[in-house]
């Protein structure tokens, strides 16, 4: 049995699978695709769409835990090759 989540954009549950773990480091949005990074985390469906809703929602400080203004931009990248298909790997994959 997989455990279920709530992405923070749309609101809707699914598997930890399904979504993609973020974190806020030094004052930005950072995705965590081990989903073992240290620090509170939050969970988004790997879409532009979810995403959008989520910055318009303000949830990622809220969810977070942290002061706004939090930079997004590094996350919309990675969001980005997700739509183009492309699964982006981690710098602690890469090393391995």
């Amino acid at each position: 049995m997989e455990a279920i989540r709530t992405c923070i954009g749309c609101r809707a549950s699914g598997s930890r699978s399904s979504l993609l773990r973020v974190i806020a480091s030094h004052g930005a949005v950072v995705a965590d695709h081990s989903a073992a990074l240290p620090g509170r985390g939050a969970w988004l469906h790997p879409t532009l769409t979810c995403y959008e809703t989520a910055v318009k929602r303000r949830a990622f400080a809220r969810a977070l835990k942290v002061e706004p203004p939090l930079d997004t931009e590094a996350l919309l990248s990675v969001l980005a090759e997700y739509e183009a298909g492309h699964q982006p790997v981690s710098p602690n994959e890469q090393a391995d």
